[in-house]
């Protein structure tokens, strides 16, 4: 029988309940309570800036678990907002000051959209993604507008890009550096998917900077510091996001980008844990901290977590993917893609799929890529294996698509 009694898990997205799930296939008795701030159990966040929008998913089958799960499981999710944390007497409290004691706490408060700065009367109309409510307001505002600006080039707002597109709307995107996605993928990449918004009829706007947004009656013109004018009837913005720490910024806790924790999601304070975008987390292979916002990392984050809170010491080295799907393209990455000696590109279209290897120490340190959906899969995962088993690779066989990667896995 397991010597804790209380498990209180503070925030309730995917590392939160696969978190729970975990802790109890090992502890069958310590009482688990889940604190989410959103009126819905937890949901995939992926479909909504895609399959969702596009009427193409529910709301029910976004749900990880049904709430029988958390019924027969004995695991309690409470929808309500923490607004203090004691951790010296282990103790958290609720916006109806009702305490809640723990022996160990999960941290897993996930990340928070960053807010463009206009002009009060313009920053409320401009909406973002992030949630179930943010997808349904998007999603009932779709039907009456057809001009959609969206500020940002990254992942969330090529997608909804995507998503909008394909519905016959006008898409104006903005970029205010020198590529899309720059934070995390390859210029080869970026370059591809920019080409194809393009052919799909997306306005794109890259390396430039909003001048000013004025609002008029029901639409928006924007301003570009090249005199470039928009007009739009609705703005998204998606400008990246930030580690929800707020709640933890007077406490004694590490905070540096995100909650600092260790290779066993141990924070800086005894029995206290982080998992998923809000922690910034030490990486055996690369030898740093990362933190990383991805379903995949958010899931298995969670689980190693739980692993560690019910005495199972395990390492967290998980390689990083991430990937993204747009129109009918499927974008992949895995490992790291910004610190290599060389790059070698394997395929000659993206029908059949191009990845770009980057190699370091005659190691790959990183592989992106862009093709069909179906098509570049398999070779990403491999990718990620031999990442992961520190491989020497041989460059000719990664360039020759007409040779099967798994070879290297053998040598």
């Amino acid at each position: 029988m397991s010597s804790i009694k209380k498990i209180l898990i503070l925030g309730g997205g995917q590392a939160a309940v696969y978190a729970a799930s975990e802790l109890r296939n090992h502890d069958t008795q310590s009482i688990i309570t889940i604190f989410s701030e959103e009126k819905y159990l937890p949901y995939e966040r992926p479909p909504l800036s895609k399959d969702f929008l596009m009427n193409k998913k529910k709301e029910e089958e976004l749900l990880f678990f049904s709430k029988d799960f958390f019924d027969d499981n004995k695991i309690n999710y409470i929808h309500n907002k923490i607004t203090k944390v004691d951790f010296d007497k282990k103790i958290l409290v609720s916006d109806n000051d009702i305490e809640h004691p723990y022996d160990k706490l999960l941290i897993t408060t996930g990340s928070t959209n960053k807010k463009l700065k206009i002009d009060d009367l313009i920053d409320d109309k401009i909406l973002y993604l992030r949630s179930l409510d943010d997808a349904y307001e998007i999603k009932n505002k779709i039907p009456k507008v057809n001009n959609i600006a969206i500020i940002g080039g990254g992942f969330i707002g090529l997608e909804i890009a995507s998503s909008l597109s394909q519905q016959n709307k006008s898409i104006s995107i903005i970029e205010i550096s020198n590529q899309l996605m720059g934070r995390v993928i390859p210029s080869q990449i970026a370059n591809l998917v920019k080409n194809e918004h393009e052919k799909k009829g997306c306005k794109l706007f890259i390396n430039t900077k909003i001048k000013n947004i004025k609002k008029n009656d029901q639409n928006f013109n924007i301003l570009l510091e090249d005199n470039t004018s928009i007009d739009a009837e609705m703005i998204i913005g998606g400008i990246g996001s930030t580690p929800s720490v707020k709640l933890f910024n007077h406490t004694d806790l590490k905070i540096e980008n995100g909650i600092l924790t260790d290779e066993f999601c141990q924070t800086s304070i005894k029995d206290v844990y982080a998992a998923g975008d809000v922690s910034n987390f030490y990486h055996p292979l690369y030898k740093k901290n990362i933190r990383l916002e991805s379903y995949q990392h958010a899931q298995n984050h969670g689980i190693i977590a739980a692993k560690n809170i019910a005495g199972i010491k395990t390492e967290y080295n998980s390689i990083p993917w991430m990937w993204s799907d747009q129109f009918n393209l499927n974008l992949q990455l895995t490992g790291l893609c910004d610190d290599y000696e060389d790059i070698v590109e394997r395929g000659e279209n993206i029908e059949n799929g191009i990845i770009y290897f980057f190699i370091k120490n005659k190691k790959i340190s990183g592989a992106c890529g862009l093709g069909l959906k179906g098509k570049i899969g398999r070779d990403i995962r491999i990718a990620s294996k031999l990442i992961e088993k520190n491989t020497i690779v041989e460059k000719h066989i990664l360039k020759d698509q007409k040779q099967k990667l798994n070879i290297l896995l053998k040598k």
